[in-house]
């Protein structure tokens, strides 16, 4: 009996000394493939080339399109108004930035490019989470094209002009 445990034992043992190292290879092959459709690193689907100047100056569907990202990834903290007032803002310090509020103050400032880099690096010190991982740098840029329309922002933003967006890189796009 004590010869067939100690069989067992090392069927076991070389089982899992193989198929433990076998299922890690595969396993992080598969990862790495996985996050590279999901993330890919230029922030594009794989193939796509993007016009980062048509971007950054934005064009007339990107505010409607800007206002339904907002509605989709913003509102839980920044409420549907914009206003601040959504249902986390009560539990986060310091609480949410008020696009509506013209007066209120800045950490980075109101430029669309400011703007942006909050938007995809979130804002040290605030609950406010980077969005380069989830949105694509053309989404980001259609939320900035939208919140340049909001009261808080709205003459306050000086809105893309061709000079901006020529200088803009894409290796700003994080």
């Amino acid at each position: 009996m004590d010869n067939r445990r100690t069989m067992e034992f090392f069927l076991i043992a070389g089982f899992l000394g193989l198929a433990g190292p076998i299922c890690a290879l595969l396993g992080v092959r598969d990862g790495e493939h996985l996050a590279s459709v999901a993330y890919p690193k230029s922030g594009t689907p794989a193939g796509m080339a993007i016009d980062f100047k048509s971007v950054v100056m934005g064009s007339p569907g990107d505010e409607e399109k800007g206002r339904t990202l907002f509605q989709a990834n913003c509102v839980a903290c920044h409420g549907p108004m914009a206003d601040g007032k959504g249902p986390a803002a009560a539990s986060l310090t310091p609480p949410p930035r008020n696009f509506q509020d013209a007066k209120a103050r800045w950490t980075r400032g109101r430029e669309p490019q400011d703007i942006y880099r909050t938007l995809s690096e979130g804002s040290p010190g605030t609950a406010m989470i980077g969005f380069a991982a989830s949105l694509t740098v053309q989404d980001r840029w259609a939320i900035v094209h939208y919140l340049g329309t909001l009261d808080g922002v709205r003459g306050l933003y000086h809105p893309v002009d061709e000079a901006m967006a020529s200088a803009w890189r894409p290796e700003k796009a994080r």
